[in-house]
């Protein structure tokens, strides 16, 4: 029987018997199908911690810890249904995320990855403001793939996103991002939407045959700018919005404000970044005070 067979009788097996929700079971369906579609066999241990491991690099540590969960209870269910002799997957570790602090760049990587990108060609203006816009905003990659031409509140410096939930927030940005912005909007965006085959509509960011650009070109975006600059540190979407929450506190704003430039639901998520003004406060102490 073929992985994907395992995976649809898993699934079954999640809404009929365990009476998961039909959102659990389709990030299931997510997170597994990426592991065994195209395989002819069942993965080995070996294959599912290098998948985990190219996951990483491309996905948050929430979504890396949600699919070796999910890949976890897929083996558990294989070796109890008597279809496969050992549970490989056991002891395979998702990202700790209580001991994971967010990995964010230098304000001088950050300086360097911003100005990576040269040239004036519509791809070239594009990618400018994509980097910027995800510095600036702190917006998840899928946020910035969903935004659309109406979502710029130019008078108000302001930027319309949907987060999780389609949840609508307005988060400030920044002067110059703001005019990358708007020169993609007037000067390049109509290029590249001439050369589309159907029409995407009002989506802002195009690629270049004019579709609607997906999160996997944000990401190689990136990290193209990551190289260009000679940046060693691991870089990605994810790493930009680390970067603008991890930038924002140690320079002194409050965590109330953060949470809601990030679209945390709750503050709890927001507090992960505590320990940076922590160690603000104690590089002070140990500058400042007599004894310190």
């Amino acid at each position: 029987m073929r992985p994907q067979q395992h995976l649809a009788d898993f699934l079954v097996y999640l809404g009929a018997e365990l009476q998961v929700s039909p959102h659990t079971v389709a990030a299931y369906r997510r997170d597994v199908g990426k592991l065994v579609d195209g395989a002819a066999t069942l993965p080995d241990r070996a294959a599912i911690a290098q998948h985990l491991r190219e996951l990483s690099e491309a996905a948050a540590p929430a979504s890396v810890a949600r699919a070796a969960a999910a890949i976890r209870g897929f083996y558990r269910f294989l070796q109890a249904e008597g279809l496969c002799e050992e549970d490989v997957a056991v002891g395979l570790l998702g990202p700790r995320l209580e001991q994971n602090l967010p990995k964010a760049l230098s304000r001088r990587n950050v300086d360097a990855l911003l100005e990576a990108v040269v040239g004036d060609t519509p791809l070239a203006m594009r990618d400018r403001a994509i980097l910027h816009v995800l510095y600036a905003t702190g917006c998840r990659v899928s946020e910035v793939c969903g935004l659309r031409t109406t979502s710029i509140v130019q008078q108000h410096r302001l930027l319309r996103a949907f987060g999780k939930g389609n949840k609508e927030r307005l988060v400030p940005i920044s002067d110059s991002a703001l005019a990358l912005l708007l020169a993609y909007l007037e000067r390049a965006r109509p290029e590249l939407r001439s050369r589309a085959s159907k029409d995407p509509g009002d989506v802002l960011f195009l690629s270049r045959t004019g579709r609607v650009l997906d999160r996997i070109r944000i990401w190689q975006v990136v990290r193209a700018a990551c190289a260009a600059a000679g940046i060693e540190a691991s870089c990605s979407p994810h790493a930009l919005r680390h970067s603008f929450a991890t930038h924002l506190v140690s320079g002194g704003a409050d965590l109330r404000s953060v949470q809601e430039m990030l679209g945390h639901v709750s503050l709890a998520t927001t507090q992960v970044y505590t320990h940076i003004d922590t160690e603000r406060l104690r590089g002070t102490h140990t500058k400042f005070h007599p004894r310190g």
